[in-house]
């Protein structure tokens, strides 16, 4: 958490320990604590979820044949029936493969086996640190493992049985592995109040956001972490911006750095809302009309 007595701001980390400082980047992640502790920042954004979620399970090796020089997409033989895909990502250095199986909530009508734990309430949001985006099956015995490990094996042996021959030597531990994440969810800018702008800094200058604390998507375009880099970048361009038009060459003065977080902060959300809603958009598995 972090408090604001209007002259410094004082940072409370979860081992207990405070820190004081003029100015603050949130880096902490789509539950940023920054953010929620700071109302201009959490009034004008919301959690939202999309009905598409992840199957993922891990293969530890290559399977024969297969290339490591790009990621697959395989469609199941009745894909407008059973509404899912698969995405297939050889991992760096030959190490196995990343096995994601996008689905929604018609999937689960047709395979209820596939249902994804409970969506988190609002007030719990961050609770869980990280799991809070990654939790597993519900909480329960080994048989729940199980049956999902048949239930997928099954599904993949008379869905994509091309890929299935490829994975059968390694089928217990591919399947075993498999592990059912939450509804993926992102970060909705809110138009303020009096056309205000949407803004990732807060009006005094002294804290911003980047990162998914500022722009959270779903992982649909794979540009989550793309846009984190360059969100890091476009706030040291302002930075150095200000520096230039100041003559500051070898500090950065607190008035500067206060004109640059101002400066990124109404600048970056123009260029990132975009991606984000084409990224929702394409986390929703549609039927032919």
């Amino acid at each position: 958490a972090v408090n604001d007595d209007e002259t410094q701001l004082l940072i409370h980390l979860e081992d207990g320990t405070t820190h004081e400082t003029n100015h603050l980047i949130g880096a902490d992640g789509k539950w940023s604590n920054v953010r929620r502790s700071f109302p201009e920042l959490r009034s004008q954004s919301r959690i939202i979820t999309c009905p598409s979620f992840g199957i993922h399970l891990d293969c530890p090796s290559l399977p024969s044949g297969w290339k490591s020089d790009g990621t697959y997409v395989i469609q199941p033989i009745h894909k407008e029936e059973c509404q899912f895909y698969i995405l297939a990502s050889p991992r760096p250095k030959e190490e196995g493969l990343s096995i994601s199986m996008v689905a929604n909530n018609e999937t689960v009508t047709k395979f209820p086996w596939l249902a994804p734990p409970e969506d988190i309430k609002e007030g719990d949001y961050g609770k869980g640190g990280w799991e809070d985006e990654y939790s597993a099956l519900p909480k329960g015995a080994q048989t729940e493992s199980s049956t999902l490990a048949e239930n997928l094996e099954k599904l993949f042996r008379e869905e994509v049985p091309a890929f299935y021959e490829l994975l059968e030597s390694q089928k217990e531990v591919v399947f075993g592995s498999a592990r059912i994440n939450r509804r993926v969810s992102w970060l909705k800018l809110i138009p303020g109040e009096k056309n205000e702008e949407n803004a990732y800094t807060t009006r005094d200058g002294r804290v911003t956001l980047i990162g998914d604390a500022a722009h959270a998507m779903t992982p649909s375009m794979g540009e989550g972490c793309n846009t984190a880099m360059e969100s890091g970048v476009k706030l040291v361009q302002c930075v150095v911006e200000v520096m230039k038009e100041k003559g500051e060459v070898e500090e950065c003065s607190a008035e500067s750095l206060k004109e640059a977080f101002l400066r990124y902060g109404v600048r970056r959300p123009k260029e990132v809302v975009s991606v984000q809603e084409m990224s929702a958009e394409r986390n929703m598995i549609k039927k032919k009309q």
